[in-house]
């Protein structure tokens, strides 16, 4: 192979470092089953700003019918039970605020799981000082800090919260993986993470007989260690080991004879393959995953949104997303019990629907937290005694315009981290920077 297509092949793998640190990648050894009862985090974000309150419809509160009026004059979707394509009745498992909330009429392949108590649902979800900038809400959330904290501070110079939590278990077997073009901020920091568009794309544009030739020759000297003088040369080691490592791996997996189980129905589009490649290999004996985060974008819906109708413009994406994850969940079957799928979103939309039956950036957004041993049901913080919903009358509107926020991403990192990933809430401070963590008590 000649040396100038090996290099571009190797930077078109999407394996991204930042820094440099002592962690070394076995070849081989990386590429094990995981441990039986081994946490597996999957990270899914929607992209672009989700309209959280057409996701978890407070139809139980009258100014929400204000805001937002029903189709066709509108965005607004009617309660349950009042009509085509009305909001999906959520009962609240913890007996309170109970004809309240909603889920849209699309997303009823996510109800057996809310129902089994699997899922928590989090609306009001967002960060001190927010940005409505996608950019940066994005890069703050996936860096696990925020503008209130680091004021003035170059947010891309962040290592990502979840390469944090690699970095501190760096003697437990670990494979993280990005799908999407470029890894994601969350993964981005001095643990080498490889990411790529789909299984079958992670090749270096070779064959078989000559990727597994480069694996072998190349591995051979990437397993040798590296010079301890130099820093640059030591990434460029680590990051050999991790690409090498993670082709080994990933070469054993032939997506084309997988079997789903449990009659899981995958949505024949990008983000279903990426689910059923995400369940083969969490199910497959020699990779090991641990971590893996993808994307799924299109929530920037401006203009011409939609409300409960299915060939609206958010329906169609949130339908992509329920059926996606409840075929995930049902393929995995009882492994769930030991995997966590987290989704968020860098914001929501203005409480107010637009004049172009769109919505704008706003501020807080529904995150839902799924798996066997999540405690579900329907979560917010208290604003004050008896409270918990803020409402959205003029007067508690944030700057007029926004749900407010009461719940700060970062104590769902910390429930997860603690409870799921197995760190020590004392090393928060390097985990969550700047944030006093205070439980929200997720996971059981």
């Amino acid at each position: 192979m000649k040396r100038r297509h090996f290099i571009k092949g190797l930077l078109g793998t999407g394996l991204i470092t930042a820094g440099s640190c002592a962690f070394r990648v076995p070849l081989l050894s990386s590429a094990h089953a995981t441990p039986l009862g081994s946490p597996v985090l999957i990270v899914i974000f929607q992209r672009g700003g989700c309209d959280g309150l057409n996701v978890t419809i407070p139809y139980g509160d009258p100014d929400y019918y204000a805001l937002r009026p029903l189709a066709p004059t509108s965005i607004g979707i009617p309660a349950p039970g009042q009509g085509e394509f009305s909001a999906i009745d959520l009962t609240d498992h913890f007996g309170i605020n109970n004809g309240l909330f909603g889920l849209h009429p699309s997303m009823a392949s996510l109800l057996p799981i809310y129902n089994a108590q699997n899922m928590a649902i989090l609306p009001t979800v967002h960060y001190p000082s927010p940005s409505h900038s996608h950019f940066s809400s994005q890069r703050y959330i996936e860096s696990g800090v925020s503008k209130a904290d680091f004021p003035g501070t170059d947010i891309d110079q962040q290592n990502g919260w979840l390469n944090r939590h690699l970095q501190a278990k760096i003697n437990f077997p670990l494979r993280a993986i990005g799908y999407g073009n470029k890894l994601t901020q969350a993964l981005r920091g001095n643990t080498p993470v490889q990411s790529f568009s789909s299984i079958n794309a992670f090749n270096l544009g070779l064959s078989g007989i000559n990727r597994q030739t480069l694996i072998n020759d190349a591995g051979a000297i990437y397993n040798e260690l590296p010079s301890p003088l130099n820093s640059y040369r030591e990434l460029v080691h680590q990051s050999g080991q991790t690409l090498f490592g993670n082709l080994d791996a990933i070469t054993a997996i032939d997506t084309n004879t997988y079997t789903v189980e449990n009659g899981a129905l995958y949505p024949s589009n990008r983000f279903g393959r990426n689910l059923k490649e995400i369940a083969q290999m969490i199910k497959h004996p020699n990779i090991g995953l641990e971590i893996v985060t993808i994307d799924a974008g299109g929530y920037d819906t401006h203009s011409n949104q939609g409300a409960g109708e299915p060939t609206g413009r958010l329906s169609k994406k949130l339908q992509e997303f329920s059926t996606g994850i409840a075929a995930l969940t049902t393929d995995l079957g009882t492994r769930m019990d030991n995997v966590i799928i987290l989704t968020m979103s860098e914001f929501g939309r203005t409480a107010k629907a637009n004049a172009s039956k769109g919505t704008d950036h706003g501020n807080a957004a529904s995150w839902f937290v799924i798996g066997n041993k999540i405690q579900g049901g329907i979560y917010m913080r208290d604003q004050e005694p008896g409270g918990g919903w803020p409402g959205l009358a003029d007067t508690n509107l944030y700057r007029g315009r926004y749900l407010a926020s009461t719940v700060d991403y970062r104590d769902i990192f910390g429930d997860i981290l603690n409870k799921h990933l197995a760190h020590d809430t004392s090393q928060f401070g390097t985990l969550l920077p700047g944030h006093n963590y205070n439980p929200l008590n997720l996971i059981i």
